[in-house]
């Protein structure tokens, strides 16, 4: 979120601008504002005053952050993976032992604003074994973080995703005794999503084909599957999911 939603007066108080009180999404959304430019000294008495202010205009959480300096971190981890023998030679004031968390508290914020679906389509509901469709974007989707990002995450405190190899850097889709790792794969759905919105994402990814026929769920592993409807909403009682379709080929395993 842009900091021109708010005008802050030579008084520290703050108002809304009148091109934008009624149009904003923050009418209609939570919002959770990202504060940008902490690491300039007259931008933290503005960022205090802010979050002492909040809740405003529908902006519930704040969170102050230096995107030079997170992108400094970056840039250094990325050359020191992908291109070491053309480091920066200064550090930017980012050090390996206090990464910038910045982007990561406000992203983590807005989360906690409004928590999304997370479902695990699956191909068997005894192994939890992933559909084989959702092998290319498992491993060779251009989404997916580079060797250089995965440093990134590490230096930050963070773990490499599942199925990355650090030997072979690369990402593979089974584990190392031959075998596909159980709940490899999860959706992020918007809440209130059902499972018709979860059968017509992986639809549109190339996933599955053909017409919805039944699907089963369960909430953790072991429980007995339990058939639901189109119409049901998905949550933590049915989050891990197995669709059938006409196309059986998708789904068979």
């Amino acid at each position: 979120m842009h900091m021109n939603i708010l005008r802050i007066e030579s008084t520290y108080s703050l108002t809304p601008r009148p091109s934008c009180a009624i149009r904003s999404p923050i009418a209609r959304f939570p919002v959770a504002l990202a504060m940008n430019k902490y690491d300039i000294p007259s931008a933290q008495q503005f960022c205090k005053d802010i979050k002492e202010a909040l809740p405003l205009h529908g902006a519930h959480t704040g969170t102050p952050m230096s995107a030079h300096k997170e992108m400094n971190f970056i840039r250094e981890h990325i050359y020191s993976v992908l291109a070491p023998d053309h480091q920066l030679k200064k550090s930017h004031g980012c050090h390996a032992g206090t990464p910038p968390h910045g982007v990561w508290d406000c992203l983590q914020s807005a989360i906690k604003l409004r928590e999304p679906v997370l479902v695990f389509p699956v191909a068997d509901m005894e192994s939890y074994q992933p559909l084989s469709g959702m092998n290319e974007y498992a491993i060779n989707n251009p989404s997916l973080p580079n060797a250089g990002m995965i440093a990134c995450l590490k230096a930050a405190g963070g773990s490499p995703p599942t199925i990355w190899d650090e030997e072979k850097s690369a990402y593979v889709h089974k584990s190392a005794n031959g075998k596909q790792l159980a709940l490899r794969d999860v959706l992020i759905l918007k809440p209130g999503s059902t499972v018709e919105d979860a059968f017509l994402s992986l639809k549109w990814m190339g996933v599955l084909d053909g017409e919805f026929v039944r699907a089963e769920a369960v909430g953790c592993i072991g429980e007995k599957p339990k058939l639901v409807k189109k119409d049901d909403l998905l949550g933590r009682k049915n989050r891990i999911l197995k669709i059938m379709t006409t196309k059986r080929r998708q789904w068979q395993h």
